[in-house]
């Protein structure tokens, strides 16, 4: 019944918000626009002055935190959306209700037996609230400050209940047009789901945050809180509380004195090391998640929530990052090539053709100063310039691509003059060396040293077999043949021996009896009998 609900839910807000009559103006659904201006009101209102974006923002925020998080996260795919677009799903923000404290507290009782016994305080005014879980503060025995983070009740149900009508959505505009198609809607839910899922488990979380803080144990500018894993259950965290300045504070950065120019390009090298060196990468670096500490006469970021993680294939991170040194270097032609080589559009596409395209689109792009070239407009353009080539959209990127944005947008908020080439590609070239050479093949087998010494007792039998096989036992496979050659000479046999039988006995019988048997029709029968003898004789 609340699913049914649901569903006309969403379709009362999808002709409120006059969704319809933005797919009869735009290009989308082709031929399957009468869909749509069949309807009653259409006919009448079809001239209608519509705000899409906006109202794609507010279908979203009427349909509640799950579709919120989903326009957030869909509001940096600037390959599918439009800049207007875009901007507006930036807009949502998670200003979800707060569950009560005392149902917060029993959430703890239950997951961690007593919660009296492990802290000496708690705040049941939570300090943070989101649509997966809230976060309060408080103060373990021991007397050191802590956050909790309490999964909302009952939230797996709703979860389940809105994917599963996204999925209806996605298949039905699938259905609507190939370019819908291209856009692999249905795969970016199926990545939304698992990426949500990832948040109702806090232990997963909890994991996360232990291999990022691993991966920057030696470095001096990124922090990454500690979690009590003591305390800690599928439904409840409790991690070391930081104090630092939001990232979007600047006015209290700058009494700090701490230098914008600095977390612009630090902003960018964080991304690029956790992408290609550390391939786990922080996949929600928005503002609200990053805090600035002072540290050692500088700063160091303090990284939050790690519900959200990413990371590639090799063949993904190779291929990018040739590609960005491809497009930097104005070399077209690569880029094209590794654009079919990756499967982005179809194989049997006209490199040359996919070459001067790219060319028209980009080359004007990069007359502007380095400084002023922007990562993500680079994406669009090459976006929009291989979709006229059935580029394929790649859900395994939408994490990084999404991450990216949002680190771009950081550093140019913080540097408007940041020149995001120079930062990168020293990365991006150090780390392309890194994947050739003797030295790279030397450390592969250093990695898998204890594969090589399980199979190193069994190389000397395996050589024995080889060897028996082509030398004194070389014969086994003649004699094999042999044999079956005599096996199929004596089935051959025996069919043909059988045939004569039968032959014979049917002509005796016509022989003995032919009145009672064949009546008028002997001499007919005789030559029936005769071709099926020649034709069932063996060949």
């Amino acid at each position: 019944m609340n699913n049914l609900s649901r569903i006309i839910k969403i379709i009362y807000l999808f002709f409120k918000y006059d969704i319809d009559k933005s797919l009869i103006s735009s290009d989308l659904i082709g031929s399957k626009k009468y869909l749509f201006f069949l309807l009653p009101w259409n006919l009448i209102t079809f001239r209608k002055k519509i705000n899409l974006a906006k109202n794609i923002r507010l279908i979203c925020e009427d349909l509640g935190p799950i579709f919120v998080k989903l326009g957030q996260m869909i509001s940096t795919r600037k390959d599918l959306l439009n800049d207007e677009i875009a901007f507006e799903l930036a807009k949502l923000q998670d200003n979800v209700t707060p569950f009560s404290g005392e149902t917060a507290k029993s959430i703890i009782d239950q997951e961690l037996n007593t919660s009296s016994e492990i802290f000496s305080y708690f705040d049941k005014k939570p300090i943070a609230s989101a649509s997966i879980a809230q976060v309060h503060a408080a103060k373990l025995k021991t007397g050191e400050d802590v956050i909790v983070k309490v999964v909302r009740p009952d939230i797996k149900s709703k979860i389940i209940q809105d994917i599963s009508l996204m999925k209806r959505i996605a298949q039905y505009l699938n259905n609507l047009s190939d370019d819908f198609k291209r856009m692999h809607l249905i795969d970016i839910v199926n990545d939304y789901e698992m990426v949500i899922y990832d948040e109702l488990n806090l232990i997963k979380e909890a994991a996360n945050a232990k291999q990022i803080a691993k991966n920057f144990s030696k470095s001096d500018y990124i922090y990454i809180p500690t979690v009590h894993c003591t305390y800690l259950t599928s439904k409840v965290m409790v991690m070391e509380r930081i104090y630092g300045i939001p990232i979007n504070d600047k006015e209290a950065l700058m009494k700090e004195g701490i230098s914008f120019k600095e977390i612009a390009q630090k902003s960018v090298e964080l991304f690029f090391i956790q992408v290609f060196e550390h391939n786990f990468f922080h996949a929600d670096m928005h503002p609200g998640n990053i805090f600035i500490q002072k540290h050692n006469d500088t700063f160091r970021f303090v990284l939050v929530d790690f519900g959200i993680m990413g990371s590639l294939s090799e063949f993904d991170k190779k291929y990018l990052a040739e590609n960005f040194i491809a497009f930097f270097n104005r070399d077209y032609a690569s880029v094209a090539r590794l654009h079919v080589e990756c499967e982005w559009v179809p194989k049997d596409t006209n490199i040359p053709s996919l070459e001067s395209a790219i060319r028209e689109n980009c080359e004007c792009m990069l007359d502007k100063p380095i400084k002023d070239v922007s990562l993500s407009d680079i994406i669009v353009g090459l976006f929009d310039t291989a979709r006229r080539f059935k580029l394929e959209v790649q859900p395994q990127l939408i994490l990084m691509q999404k991450t990216l944005l949002y680190t771009e947008g950081l550093g140019r908020e913080f540097n408007p003059e940041l020149d995001l080439w120079k930062t990168s590609k020293p990365i991006l070239e150090t780390w392309m060396r890194e994947q050739k050479g003797p030295k790279v093949v030397a450390k592969k087998i250093f990695n898998n040293i204890d594969s090589y010494l399980e199979i190193l007792p069994e190389i000397p039998s395996f050589f024995r077999r080889i060897s028996n096989h082509y030398s004194g036992n070389s014969s086994d496979l003649t004699k094999n043949y042999e044999q079956l050659k005599i096996i199929e000479e004596k089935i051959n046999s025996n069919k043909k021996r059988n045939h004569i039988y039968f032959s014979l006995l049917v002509i005796i019988i016509i022989l003995i009896d032919p009145t009672s048997l064949l009546g008028t029709y002997k001499m007919e029968a005789l030559v029936s009998v005769a071709a099926i003898m020649y034709l069932s004789r063996p060949t």
